[in-house]
């Protein structure tokens, strides 16, 4: 016991020091007490490969599972009890995996609102302890949105001290935002889940935290996930849209939950049919669906950019949300939070998008602000600290709003309106679009 201690003070006392010297670009919510608190977690974390992701399913009532294992013969139950005597046998789905490993999926489907189950899944033939979760209602509830966990981004990687600091900061995000919305429907990353694609340690840290035992995240395909299948092998997405340039990782991909469709795109995939064939699917499936809110991770309005830059990326995907009337755009990417205003082909608009961009969620790294934002940025802010948004969707707008997690204050809080019309869309309207934002950006 003893020994044990000595070990873990020396750890913490290469974090203070590793934090003091290399850490210029991190920032942390958490305290060095609740750093101590965290410590004893780490080898239990890193100690099991089998720790389960859960992602939203097609629609309200489905929710997706996916864990790694080292055999074929896994299993997976759910139940209305926690002795899990009604339990059900669902079908686990398999395939080949990173490092040899196999990725099993499986999809719980007509789970009723409001109601608590209990699931339990085989590790690597042994049933695991009961995992609570509830179906939250599909009529005026709320999202969190957050981007950039990227586990090991605020040092050298290969230390687990900076490994550990990251996870943390995690950890203490996810348990201030699920503390203030304890009825969250689901969780939405905005990418950069870790800072290596194939580091099955950064994927144990980034799925460390208790409450995603029991919280669908729906994950988003960032550069630093972009070459390796980890990130296709331990999150099962719904309704994965085949791609002629996709990328190791995976696809874009589309959900819907009550009157809202979402749709998250592969911005490592610059290819503008293949975006676009995500959209159009999603929205030709849900033509209906009163808000259409997508997901990115690079964003075509950062406010690292002035007006003078140019952005590829605004060319071709703001273009594609103008012609499918898309309300709100979540990314990440740069590291800073920023809101524009309302755009439509370039400019300003009193209809059109609007474009939210969110810092670490870790405090794994930040960017600086630029000392003049562009014309285009209603909201920016250079906080330091992890943060995340609530969106909550039920009245006639989507409200809006991003916390600090050091002191709970909101930051920026707006309300976005219905953007969507019965405009039709196809490539014609697409490439008139581009030119149309082209001619806005020279």
């Amino acid at each position: 016991m003893k020994k044990s201690v000595k070990i873990l003070s020396l750890i913490l006392a290469l974090i203070m020091a590793f934090s003091i010297s290399v850490c210029a670009e991190s920032g942390y919510a958490h305290t060095e007490e609740d750093l101590k608190a965290f410590l004893p977690r780490w080898n239990t974390i890193q100690a099991d490969y089998t720790v389960i992701s859960l992602t939203p399913g097609r629609e309200a009532g489905e929710i997706n599972f996916a864990w790694l294992s080292a055999t074929e013969s896994e299993s997976f139950r759910i139940s209305d009890n926690r002795d899990m005597s009604s339990a059900k046998e669902l079908e686990v789905h398999q395939e080949k995996a990173i490092n040899g490993l196999i990725s099993n999926n499986v999809t719980a489907t007509s789970l009723e609102e409001g109601k608590t189950y209990y699931y339990s899944y085989t590790e690597n033939g042994v049933f695991s302890e009961p995992e609570k979760l509830t179906v939250q209602p599909d009529e005026n509830f709320t999202v969190l949105y957050i981007s950039d966990a990227q586990i090991g981004r605020s040092g050298d990687e290969t230390l687990e001290e900076v490994l550990v600091r990251d996870t943390c900061g995690w950890n203490y995000t996810v348990d201030k935002m699920t503390t203030e919305f304890p009825s969250a429907a689901f969780v939405i990353s905005g990418g950069d889940q870790f800072q290596s694609p194939d580091s099955l340690t950064q994927m144990k840290a980034y799925l460390s935290p208790e409450e995603l035992r029991s919280l669908p995240v729906a994950n988003t395909i960032g550069n630093h996930d972009d070459d390796s299948t980890l990130y296709g092998d331990i999150f099962n997405n719904p309704n994965e849209v085949k791609e002629l340039f996709s990328s190791e990782a995976g696809t874009g991909y589309y959900y819907t939950y009550g009157d809202v469709l979402f749709i998250t795109i592969n911005t490592e995939n610059t290819s503008l049919t293949d975006s676009q064939r995500v959209i159009r699917s999603a929205v030709k499936a849900h033509p209906d669906k009163k808000w259409r809110v997508v997901t990115m991770h690079r964003n075509p309005y950062s406010a690292s950019l002035s007006d003078d830059d140019f952005s590829d990326i605004r060319l071709l995907f703001s273009s594609l949300y103008d012609c499918y009337d898309i309300d709100l755009v979540l990314s990440g990417h740069d590291h800073l939070y920023s809101r524009t205003k309302v755009m439509y082909g370039g400019k300003e608009a009193d209809e059109g998008t609007v474009y939210l961009q969110t810092s670490s969620a870790s405090g794994s790294n930040y960017d600086p602000l630029p000392e003049q934002t562009a014309s285009f940025i209603v909201s920016a802010f250079d906080t330091r600290v992890p943060t995340y948004t609530a969106l909550t969707f039920g009245g006639e707008t989507i409200e809006v709003s991003t916390y600090r997690t050091d002191t709970d204050e909101i930051i920026d809080s707006f309300e976005v309106e219905d953007n969507t019309s019965d405009s039709k869309s196809n490539i014609f309207t697409v490439i008139f679009s581009i030119f149309r934002t082209l001619f806005s950006m020279i």
